[in-house]
């Protein structure tokens, strides 16, 4: 399992730097964080926004990123349209989820929608979750921070020579 190939990538890990030295052993990851005991540096980057691929580990960490999209159309069958499709996310690891019903399908500048209770109107504002985070945030050149419904800061992407 999981803690067993980290075991032995570490203790690898461990005698290679114990053969060149150092006051760094740095590895691992946000998937691999709670079972790995011989770093002193972790790597973990992406559990302070996480992404859906990384929520489905038994983790304590929670999606902390989203695309905020707007609904461009609905229709009375239960389908809703918004304006944040490919472009905008990291598909490698799977199309974004919506919390409040499921992602039927996503084109290059839409995400469509199965929203059978009707709960959205055209003019909404909602969140897509992306699957991946990192190349989802290099689609975009800044990050608005919230809390609830206030904007209460902007971090710019810079990935220039990345």
């Amino acid at each position: 399992g999981k803690p067993a190939a980290v075991q032995a990538a570490m203790e690898l890990l461990v005698e290679a730097h114990a053969a060149v030295g150092g006051d760094v052993v740095s590895g691992g990851g946000t998937g691999t964080y709670a079972v790995n005991r011989w770093v002193t540096e972790l790597q973990a980057g992406s559990y302070c926004l996480l992404d859906t691929d990384y929520a489905q580990l038994d983790s304590p960490f929670h999606v902390a990123v989203s695309v905020l999209a707007s609904v461009v159309s609905v229709s009375r069958r239960g389908w809703a349209v918004a304006d944040a499709g490919l472009k905008a996310f990291g598909m490698d690891h799977g199309p974004p989820s919506w919390p409040g019903g499921e992602v039927a399908f996503c084109s290059d500048e839409h995400t469509t929608l199965h929203d059978p209770e009707g709960t959205l109107a055209a003019g909404d504002r909602m969140r897509l979750l992306p699957g991946h985070l990192d190349p989802t945030v290099a689609r975009h050149e800044r990050l608005w921070v919230v809390d609830g419904h206030n904007v209460i800061d902007c971090w710019p992407v810079d990935l220039r020579h990345w």
